[in-house]
């Protein structure tokens, strides 16, 4: 039985980094192919954009 083992740690960061990147790119795609999900997702989009914007115009206060 052999294992990969990563030479430095930067190795495992970059590798980690790499498969988080698929994974969330396969999990947006999943959503935008149903319609039901793209609604939800755009609808939390809006509200921390909202939210966002809410909090930036009191802070320039």
């Amino acid at each position: 039985m052999t294992t990969e083992v990563a030479k430095t740690g930067m190795d495992a960061i970059l590798a980690g980094t790499s498969t988080l990147t698929t994974l969330v790119g396969d999990v947006f795609t999943l959503m935008t192919a149903n319609p039901l999900l793209t609604l939800f997702l755009a609808s939390s989009v809006i509200g921390t954009g909202i939210a966002l914007f809410r909090k930036l115009r009191r802070a320039s206060k």
